[in-house]
């Protein structure tokens, strides 16, 4: 699973990418600083893992991570291949979640592209890049297949596809070779600074990149406050992955090893076989049998053996449907 952050150049995107990965992207005050992707890990922050690890003594805590890419800004005219957008979209493509950052900041010593602030312009300039690529890749598979008869019923799917595209609406229909770009999952970041009172938007996730760099090495509580003063989400940057996972549909599970305990994240709905092959693909192949606990069990019992002891534990097959926040112990050959 992927998260790709898009949006025109100089709008945060590689600052907000590295504040999420502590990666190292070049940050520069003018255009295209990024040209190809950057790629990183986001640590899934867990309250949950912090309790588990609490009781276990565990040395070692190892939080689930997920996948961030840092795409270079797209400008009018990217699906022409204006400012190599024909690459970026591509990149944006292999993404699973879209996170859209709009400049709602001014500050003169950071240019912007269109010379004014207006993030309600920028966001209809970035979708119609998306909407115009779109376009182009339908056409070129109705192009492909229109005469060939064994492609009919996909031709006539796609052409659906392709009238919607054209008024500027989100298909209903998907279709396995066309990996759109408009019907992903989106999440509008409104990217403000202290001194911002009316952004021009007012749906999105609100968030100060500015003021994130300023107080990462504040305590939590501390970090809510102040970014309660300037009225932006108080979960800040770990609200902004939790909604990604949320987004994505995954859940969490956790295990316990030796000196380490360790978050795993899932695609809901996935098998005791399936989080086995997550840990080591030879557990998956040896795979035996689950033990399972759930997490309250587990902080109830005050650990994994009281919790057998007390009788909540449960011993699960490979088809077994994982549940958030359960504690997992996997015997294998």
């Amino acid at each position: 699973m992927k998260i790709g952050i898009v949006g025109l150049p100089n709008v945060g995107k590689s600052s907000l990418f590295n504040l999420l990965t502590t990666a190292h992207a070049q940050v520069a005050h003018f255009p295209f600083t990024t040209i190809d992707r950057n790629i990183g890990m986001a640590p899934v922050p867990d309250q949950r893992l912090a309790d588990i690890a609490e009781i276990t003594g565990s040395r070692k805590v190892t939080f689930a991570q997920i996948e961030l890419v840092d795409i270079a800004g797209l400008i009018k005219g990217a699906s022409r291949g204006e400012g190599l957008g024909n690459t970026f979209l591509a990149h944006i493509r292999d993404v699973d979640v879209i996170i859209h950052v709009l400049r709602c900041f001014n500050d003169p010593q950071v240019p912007h592209i269109e010379a004014a602030v207006d993030p309600e312009r920028d966001y209809e300039i970035v979708r119609t890049e998306l909407f115009l690529s779109d376009l182009e890749l339908t056409e070129r598979r109705m192009k492909k297949i229109q005469k060939k008869t064994e492609y009919q019923d996909e031709y006539e799917q796609i052409r659906e596809i392709h009238k919607a595209l054209e008024k500027g609406e989100v298909p209903e229909f998907m279709n396995a070779e066309l990996p759109l770009i408009t019907t992903k999952k989106e999440i509008v970041v409104l990217n403000l600074d202290e001194n911002t009172e009316h952004t021009g938007m007012t749906e999105g996730y609100r968030l100060s990149i500015r003021m994130e760099e300023d107080i990462k090495d504040m305590k939590p509580g501390e970090k809510q406050e102040l970014r309660d003063e300037i009225k932006v989400d108080i979960n800040g940057l770990e609200g902004l992955i939790e909604r990604s996972c949320k987004m994505l549909s995954l859940i969490t599970f956790y295990t316990i090893k030796g000196e380490e305990t360790r978050a795993w994240l899932l695609p809901e709905g996935s098998t005791a076989l399936e989080a086995a092959g997550k840990i080591h693909t030879d557990i998956q192949k040896g795979f035996i049998k689950a033990e399972v606990v759930g997490y309250r069990d587990f902080i109830d019992s005050t650990g994994f053996t009281n919790a057998q002891q007390n009788g909540k534990s449960r011993i699960e097959g490979k088809d077994y449907i994982i549940q958030d926040g359960e504690i997992i112990l996997i015997k294998f050959r």
